[in-house]
Formats: structure tokens, sequence, C-alpha cells
């Protein structure tokens, strides 16, 4: 390794002055690069594994559960579909009353339903897509879970009590 000898002031600048030349674009790639990388996670949709199913009228429904506050704030945003016979239950970990919904970019229609204790309290039919905010925002009346569907795929009301299991003890 080479010592620099500083004899003066001067060369203590221009010491200085070179190493910023070569820090510089260093910090400066090192930003972009990272700006890039940050706006390519957070826009990309999460994935979740399929815990729970739902049976409804002869049809199964996969559903991924979404429990923890990253998860629930996520929930379908930038997914292009949900593959017809697959969903997302939103676990709200407890009985909240006027539950706030909204479909800020998510990328197509939806059906919403708020449950409490697996009765649907409240549903919201062909939700649609917001890109622009302030986006309409949905309100169910009490819930402890949501569960979030493709708009028409199942003929769910107020008051049905839908039959959703954990994997776990759905297959036994």
């Amino acid at each position: 390794m080479k010592t620099l000898k500083i004899n003066s002031e001067k060369d203590l600048y221009v010491a200085a002055f070179n190493l910023l030349n070569i820090l510089g674009p260093v910090a400066g790639v090192s930003i972009i690069i990272g700006t890039v990388a940050l706006g390519y996670v957070q826009t990309r949709p999460q994935d979740l594994p399929v815990t729970h199913i739902l049976t409804k009228g002869g049809r199964t429904f996969n559903l991924k559960a979404a429990s923890t506050p990253e998860q629930l704030e996520k929930g379908l945003k930038f997914r292009s579909s949900l593959n017809g016979e697959r969903g997302m239950l939103f676990n709200l970990g407890r009985e909240i009353y006027d539950v706030p919904f909204w479909m800020y970019k998510v990328n197509f229609p939806l059906d919403i339903f708020y449950l409490k204790d697996n009765v649907v309290t409240t549903a919201v039919y062909n939700a649609q897509p917001c890109y622009k905010t302030p986006c309409p925002i949905y309100k169910g009346k009490v819930a402890n879970q949501v569960l979030e569907l493709a708009t028409g795929t199942a003929n769910i009301k107020v008051g049905d009590r839908l039959n959703i299991q954990p994997l776990s003890s759905a297959k036994e």
C-alpha cells in the first residue's frame, strides 16, 4: 500500500479533493442502484403461502393470509390477477368497527367481504382498482377478518356463514 506523504496544507487539500473525486461517483452510483432496487422491491406483489381454504357452493378457494401490519398494508397491490380460485384473507387480529379498505394500486376488481367469526357482516361487490389517491374507501360494519376474491367468483351474501379452514385442519 502506498503511503501518502503530506508536506503542506495545500497537499492535504489536493489529497482530499482527489479522494472526493473517487468517492463522489461511487456514492452517486450506489444511491441510484439503491433507489432502483428499493423501487423494485416495493412494487412487487407479496408472495404469501396458501394457508386456508374456503369451500362455498361446491367450489374450493385457496386463500393466502395476511396477518402482519406490513402484509395487511400491501394486500393484493401490484398483483396482475387472482387466478380464479384464489383469494386473500386478512386477519385483523381483533374485532374492528367501520373497517376501512381501499383498492389503491390493486390491478383488478374485487369482491370484499367483511367477516366476524366467519359470518359476512358487509359485502362490497365489484370494488374497482384505484391508481391515484384519493381512492374510495370501503367500510365494513364490523369484522375480525376480511376476505377478497375476484369479482363474481363466489355467490356470497351478507349473513352467510363461510367455511374457512386452515390447511392443516382441512386435510385431517
